[in-house]
């Protein structure tokens, strides 16, 4: 058996995704140990995985980031999205690199999975020549569609001055713990011979220009039987069709949409399950409506195994979870990633697509209205559902794990990236 490390960073959309697959291994026997941050050992270590914590800032930044540009967009005004992102991808380097050197040697394993939004670990997989595997919990990129340029598609994409800023902090940190640097530009531009995509084919764009290099297992998150859950669904005469509404993990700070969820759903046939994170209180939201349950946090996937429709923030591993139990949605993303997952689903019918500055408590009513009604809509999810099982999951995934492992003469993916000090 292998001994395996899964490189995850610490955010909800990227450890969530990958807990299946590291089930699978660990009960096929595998040494697998899942690297992440402190608040996510109790998540991991019901996957059987080996806790192993280390520092990780991304997914702090990134939820400040999603506010700003929430803040933004409510303001009619364009958000500093190249510079943010350099910069936290810049810090998250400087941060994770050298604790993260230190566990892989310590675990000194066969094998690394690693996020594709991890350099650190691309860096030491290279330097320590450890076989690896890149992981995308979001869409993959390759020589025809990049998610990078599509994400700046509002906005300007980084230029090359900014490029070459984050290439010499890379030179930086890697002389600092006398490691060979990463080409960035290189690395940018190469395609990985192994890669996991935690989605069905049919939903990347261009889908078709994606070779054998690509993996594409659907979802691998945990799946948990509704259990308690119920206890969460309002009891109300019309016992009626369940509405789930989350925003997702990075930002709930808008106490106007959920008011504005009150009005579009109080005493109409919904028995509504709503989301508002820890920073709001129900009482700044006005008298509740009988048929609502209001709660900080929802048990996602155990309430969408009971839900007719979902209002999400479309987060890939949100908008995964709901194609799974073939639950359509009506998708308000608060940043680029998330826009364009949501007008993916408006094009692909799955649901509908609601811009932020567009919700009101009519447009609400109306979007919900409009695809609980479409049987059109259902047959597409219906569809994307058997397309998930035929993906295959975590077996299918651990599968291609376990035929790398056999392979003799898989040794790293790709060609190097590592590049020498000029």
């Amino acid at each position: 058996m292998a001994k395996i490390a899964l490189v995850n960073i610490g955010m909800h959309g990227h450890v969530n995704p990958t807990l299946g697959l590291a089930q699978e291994l660990v009960q096929r026997g595998h040494d697998v140990f899942f690297l992440t941050t402190p608040e996510f050992e109790d998540t991991v270590k019901q996957s059987g995985a080996t806790f192993v914590s280390y520092p990780s800032v991304l997914g702090a930044r990134t939820a400040e980031s999603a506010k700003d540009q929430a803040l933004a967009t409510m303001e009619g005004k364009a958000p500093p999205a190249s510079a943010s992102m350099m910069g936290r991808v810049e810090e998250e380097l400087t941060t994770t690199l050298q604790p993260l050197l230190q566990a892989i040697r310590l675990i000194n394993p066969d094998l690394m999975i690693n996020d594709f939004a991890s350099l650190a670990a691309l860096i030491i997989a290279e330097n320590l020549q450890i076989p690896r595997v890149k992981f995308f919990t979001t869409y993959a990129s390759n020589h025809q569609y990049n998610l990078l340029k599509e994400s700046f598609a509002k906005y300007d994409f980084p230029t090359e001055d900014v490029f070459a800023e984050l290439q010499s902090a890379i030179n930086r940190s890697c002389h600092t713990v006398n490691l060979k640097p990463l080409n960035l530009m290189q690395a940018m531009t190469e395609i990985e011979a192994h890669n996991l995509v935690f989605m069905p084919k049919p939903f990347q764009p261009m889908h078709e220009s994606f070779d054998t290099r690509f993996q594409f297992v659907g979802p691998n998150f945990l799946r948990r039987p509704t259990g308690h859950a119920r206890n969460l669904i309002p009891e109300i005469p019309e016992d009626g069709p369940v509405l789930l509404i989350s925003l997702g993990s990075l930002f709930h700070e808008w106490p106007e949409f959920f008011r504005d969820c009150y009005k579009a759903f109080a005493n109409s046939p919904w028995r509504v399950v709503m989301a508002i994170g820890k920073n709001l209180m129900p009482e700044q939201l006005g008298e509740k409506p009988e048929n609502f349950t209001v709660t900080p946090y929802v048990p996602q996937v155990e309430l969408l195994q009971e839900a007719s429709l979902f209002i999400t923030h479309g987060g890939m591993n949100s908008t995964m979870e709901s194609l799974t139990y073939g639950v359509p949605m009506v998708v308000i993303p608060q940043i680029e990633e998330q826009e364009i997952t949501a007008k993916r689903v408006h094009n692909m019918n799955l649901g509908r697509y609601l811009p932020r500055s567009a919700v009101t408590a009519q447009t609400l009513a109306k979007a919900v209205a409009e695809v609980a009604s479409s049987s059109e809509i259902r047959g597409n999810v219906s569809h994307m559902q058997r397309q998930i099982e035929v993906a295959g999951g975590p077996v299918r995934a651990a599968d291609y794990i376990e035929d790398l492992i056999s392979n003799k003469n898989f040794v790293l993916s790709g060609d190097s990236t590592v590049a020498k000090f000029l």
